[in-house]
């Protein structure tokens, strides 16, 4: 009876023992599960989940969070399939990258703890901050104000401009326009510029290069400039470049005075769209040095560069010549200082080719021309006159020259032009006077000439200086002899 008894008490402490162990291993799954519910179980990016504008230097990074968690497999891909980093089994990710910027990308982690069998794969996509597009090329030229405009397509932030030419940035309110403003630079030279530049939210963009060209810097050619024994009645011009911006200016620019200080008035005026003239009231004094003066910078051009060096010449006036042609006598006199020197026997227009009437000046000289007819070979008054000596132009295609192809001078004999005896290849008459010579070497460019069917009953004669085919420098075309 006492051996039942012994084996039934052992029996049951074993049963004690093996109910205590189960116990215990229930409580220690109870502890873990109510453990592994209450430890979180994730993960932190950069960036988050649809972030818009991410910054592409900052590195990607993926923390595991939670007691025993790590990352079982990461992977990073741009939205067209192109896998950017792959890893797996880390206790950290991070790309340094840099990732492109305007880039979709979308990447892909599953974290697991092992130890509570636990795993979760998550999915999030972002995208980087955009470049904005700048409108227009990379080759600008600064706007007649020394200004240039950029504009983008979407708003930036800070905006600067590094390079030799000096900028001045005035963003608009919307910034996506900035008005870049030039000063101190040099004319006609390009300068390389960067622009450093930033997001609104202060990520720093690629900087990128413009090449900046200033306008050309505005250049005038003078006609009197150096010259001597100029006639009184040519006109003062300076023919420039280009347009100017100011034109009803520019003559107020421009000092005029003879050498002693006297100041000459007269009347400015443009000759078409870049030959400013100036014509002298009463003509210029005679025997005098004329000086022209303007300040630097005193005219601008409209692509916005300026005459840079100081304009400063001077020019001298010869006798006080004239000269007086009268139709009807068919004779020529030159006066000079108010005294008759010389009078001439001429030969106008015929009746069907007249010559002009009315107040000129002498506005191109040569020794030898060759004259030829605007009416082409073939047609009716066609002609071509070689070695035509001392010719000087007073209006259009009018001259006085020397003619060695006839001798009958005190009648009307010419298409126009008034011809006068010479001996310059004259081989029928070679004694015949040099009246042509002698008009060349007295007369000068800007010696007034008055062509009129007789002479005026007063002793006195004005000289028009204004008449507008004054404005013709050149010969269009060859005179009719």
């Amino acid at each position: 009876m006492n051996r039942s008894a012994n084996v039934r008490s052992i029996r049951s402490g074993r049963g004690r023992v093996l109910a205590g162990i189960l116990t215990v291993a229930a409580a220690a799954l109870i502890t873990l599960e109510i453990h592994a519910r209450l430890t979180p179980f994730g993960m932190v990016t950069y960036p988050a989940n649809g972030t818009a504008m991410a910054d592409p230097r900052r590195a990607v990074t993926v923390e595991p969070v939670g007691v025993g968690s790590r990352i079982a497999a990461v992977e990073l891909r741009e939205d067209n399939g192109t896998v950017v980093a792959a890893a797996q089994e880390l206790e950290h990710f991070e790309f340094t990258g840099p990732l492109a910027f305007g880039r979709h990308y979308i990447l892909t982690t599953t974290i697991e703890r092992l130890w509570s069998d636990e795993k979760r794969t998550e999915v999030l996509e972002f995208t980087t901050v955009g470049i904005p597009r700048l409108e227009g090329p990379a080759e600008r030229t600064l706007a007649p104000d020394a200004s240039l405009t950029l504009v983008f397509d979407q708003p930036v932030g800070k905006l600067e401009a590094v390079g030799g030419l000096k900028l001045t940035v005035q963003p608009e309110q919307t910034r996506t326009v900035f008005r870049l403003e030039a000063s101190d630079y040099a004319q006609g030279s390009t300068y390389p510029t960067q622009i450093r530049w930033e997001t609104p939210g202060g990520v720093p963009l690629p900087p990128f290069e413009l090449r900046i060209s200033t306008p050309p810097p505005v250049s005038a050619e003078v006609n009197l400039r150096g010259a001597e024994n100029l006639g009184t009645a040519m006109p003062l011009q300076i023919t420039f470049n280009e347009p100017l911006a100011e034109r009803d200016k520019a003559g107020r620019q421009v000092r005029i005075q003879t050498e002693d200080g006297r100041e000459i008035t007269g009347r400015w005026g443009w000759v078409g769209k870049t030959r400013l003239q100036f014509t002298p009231l009463n003509g210029w004094p005679p025997s005098s040095v004329i000086r022209v003066s303007a300040e630097p910078g005193a005219f601008r051009g409209v692509q916005g560069g300026y005459l840079e060096p100081p304009l400063d010449l001077s020019f001298s006036t010869g006798t006080d010549r004239k000269i007086f042609v009268y139709l009807d006598t068919q004779t020529m006199t030159a006066v000079e200082n108010g005294q008759t020197v010389r009078t001439f026997k001429v030969s106008t227009g015929k009746p069907q080719t007249p010559t002009v009437t009315g107040s000129f000046y002498i506005y191109a000289r040569f020794p030898t021309k060759t004259m030829k007819s605007r009416a082409k070979k073939g047609e009716k008054g066609h002609y071509i006159v070689e070695n035509v000596p001392y010719a000087q132009y007073f209006y259009s295609d009018y001259a006085f020259h020397g003619a060695w192809w006839h001798n009958g001078f005190g009648r009307p004999a010419s298409h126009g032009c008034v011809n006068m005896s010479t001996q310059k290849h004259n081989v029928r008459w070679p004694k015949a006077p040099e009246d042509a010579g002698w008009l060349y070497q007295w007369a000068s460019l800007g010696v007034p000439v008055t062509v009129m069917h007789s002479p005026p009953s007063s002793t006195s004669t004005r000289i028009a200086l204004e008449e507008p085919q004054r404005d013709r420098p050149g010969v269009r075309s060859s005179p009719s002899p």
